[in-house]
């Protein structure tokens, strides 16, 4: 149970350093695959299968940044 907390833990503070550095105008491609491993894992571990994004909130996130002037 302590590594399943250990891993959350790691989860919410690799997303929490990811829209840091979004905020700032950075984008790190490594960080973001941590990110999604370590949600795999926290998925995986409680017997289900990580949702896939509904492709209105991937525009919405695509459109946000071009106002914003972000870039992938």
């Amino acid at each position: 149970m302590a590594s399943v907390r250990l891993v959350q833990f790691a989860r919410n503070a690799l997303q929490s350093a990811t829209l840091k550095l979004d905020e700032a105008g950075y984008v790190c491609e490594a960080l973001g695959d941590l990110y999604a491993d370590c949600a795999s894992l926290v998925a995986d571990w409680a017997g289900r299968k990580p949702k896939s994004v509904p492709d209105h909130i991937v525009r919405a996130a695509v459109e946000y940044r071009r106002q914003h002037g972000r870039s992938y």
